[in-house]
């Protein structure tokens, strides 16, 4: 009797680690199934460079994208970023990861687009100011330089002297760049630095990674938004205004995704540029984003990739 129990829990025991062979556990799973798209942008060699576009509170599905990066263990060399895309990409260069930075929008209530876009009552271009966003800037990045930052970072703005892009990733004036390179024109006023006007980057590049191939990145990633842009109905000046303002910044996008090793839209959904409140959602989407492209890149799927 003792011998069939001692045979029945051999047998038990048995059957117990042949499934445990045959259902690794999840995590384990994740580990293997990412490490191929890890030599990929990390291999010997490579240099990984991320651009982020602009687009107001569509830049907020970068972190979402990041993060799924960064749990798949890669590491990002460079970031690059324009408007919203450089004030995310600040922010992550300067070591925070991108829970921390959408903790760090909330509790600085910047969800609210009353923070976000203060009345200007001063007589200088603009109908709103970017004070509150730069004080908050100043608290989480204390020194004011680009030179400060844990991961080379390239911020793009629009010279509006010589009318031409510029990508700044070195010496001072941290904060006022970043402002300068999310400042809309008509919406925010210029920013004036060294007798030059600085507006929004997004009017020559919204998806700057030019200066991270300068840099000697020769792997990049370009993120963009994709969202429904189809309209049934037009019957109104300001949607007008915001249809031209979105053929611009598409063509400022799209002619520059050729240039990237892997051009990733991050599909939003009918979540609009406006819908900071929504960074859960935008948070999301970058997120779902970032992990298919992971798994495309491990099962050797066609990822939008430009060979030479």
């Amino acid at each position: 009797m003792i011998s069939f129990k001692v045979h029945r829990m051999r047998l038990f025991v048995l059957l117990s680690a042949a499934l445990a062979l045959c259902m690794p556990l999840r995590g384990q799973d994740s580990v293997a199934d990412y490490s191929k798209a890890v030599r990929l942008l990390n291999g010997e060699g490579v240099q990984l460079g991320v651009a982020l576009c602009g687009g107001s509170a569509f830049g907020y599905a970068h972190l979402g994208f990041l993060q799924a990066l960064g749990e798949a263990g890669v590491r990002v060399d460079r970031v690059s970023g324009t408007s919203m895309g450089a004030i995310v990409g600040m922010f992550y260069a300067a070591g925070y990861s991108p829970r921390e930075i959408v903790d760090i929008i909330k509790q600085e209530r910047m969800v609210k687009k009353t923070n976000i876009f203060r009345l200007n009552f001063r007589n200088d271009g603009g109908l709103a100011d970017y004070g509150r966003m730069r004080g908050m800037m100043a608290k989480y990045i204390p020194y004011n330089s680009f030179d400060s930052l844990k991961i080379p970072f390239h911020c793009c703005v629009a010279d509006m002297n010589h009318l031409k892009p510029v990508y700044v990733s070195t010496g001072g004036n941290l904060r006022e760049f970043v402002s300068a390179s999310a400042s809309v024109p008509r919406v925010f006023a210029p920013v004036m630095i060294d007798s030059v006007y600085y507006v929004d980057g997004y009017i020559f590049n919204n998806l700057p990674v030019e200066p991270l191939i300068e840099a000697g990145c020769n792997v990049t990633i370009g993120l963009y938004i994709q969202r429904d842009t189809v309209m049934e109905r037009i019957d109104n000046p300001s949607i007008i205004a915001s249809r031209a303002f979105a053929v611009n910044s598409n063509l400022c996008t799209m002619d520059h995704v050729p240039l990237c090793t892997y051009g990733v839209a991050m599909k939003v959904g009918e979540l609009g540029k406006l819908d900071f409140d929504k960074i859960d959602e935008f948070f999301e989407c970058g997120y779902k984003a970032g992990k298919e492209f992971l798994e495309k890149l491990c099962d050797g799927e066609a990822v939008r990739e430009v060979v030479d």
